[in-house]
């Protein structure tokens, strides 16, 4: 946790401990829904259903490097200081799932608002050279600037100082607080 925390330092359902994927209830019960209505009108949006393996794929990545970066700090190849991680450590980044669901969230909504995206064809190229200019664009320039900005004093006591004070450096270290993680999104 930050040092001074400030509001918005957890996510709404961090109260719910294991069960925070039960946010994403609604949303389960909303493609159950369309997969339904589908057989019965011949209808089908691929929007809703990309979103699962989109969310498991993000999820898989993340263990992976999670798992890789332990392995090689069990190693003594990733050390800072010459101790070992205390168990305080991963617990305060345990939530490094959190931003996912937050992301699975906001496409959702999103999807859901702008109709004139439904429909769509799963794969074309000049989305694919798009979606990757706005990202290397606009996307890496916020990036940059915001984080650049967590390390003021008022931002950093309140929201980055976690992620500094990380003995082995992980992956999820970087989650560590909502601003940084959704300016990683």
């Amino acid at each position: 946790m930050a040092s001074n925390p400030g509001i918005l330092v957890e996510y709404p359902w961090a109260r719910l401990g294991n069960f925070k994927y039960m946010v994403l209830a609604p949303i389960v019960v909303h493609n159950i829904h369309s997969l339904l209505r589908s057989k019965e009108e011949n209808w089908w949006d691929s929007g809703y259903l990309l979103l699962w393996p989109l969310m498991l794929l993000r999820l898989l990545h993340g263990q992976i490097w999670i798992s890789l970066n332990r392995y090689r700090t069990a190693k003594g190849e990733n050390r800072i200081l010459d101790i070992t991680t205390e168990f305080d450590q991963p617990d305060k980044e345990r939530n490094w799932d959190d931003p996912i669901i937050f992301t699975a969230l906001i496409f959702y909504c999103g999807y859901l608002m702008l109709e004139q995206t439904h429909n769509l064809p799963i794969w074309r190229i000049d989305g694919i050279i798009l979606t990757a200019l706005v990202h290397i664009g606009p996307v890496e320039f916020l990036y940059y600037w915001l984080h650049r900005s967590l390390h003021r004093r008022y931002l950093y006591s309140r929201y980055h100082s976690h992620h500094h004070s990380s003995i082995v450096t992980e992956p999820t270290a970087c989650k560590s607080s909502s601003i940084s993680t959704i300016s990683s999104i």
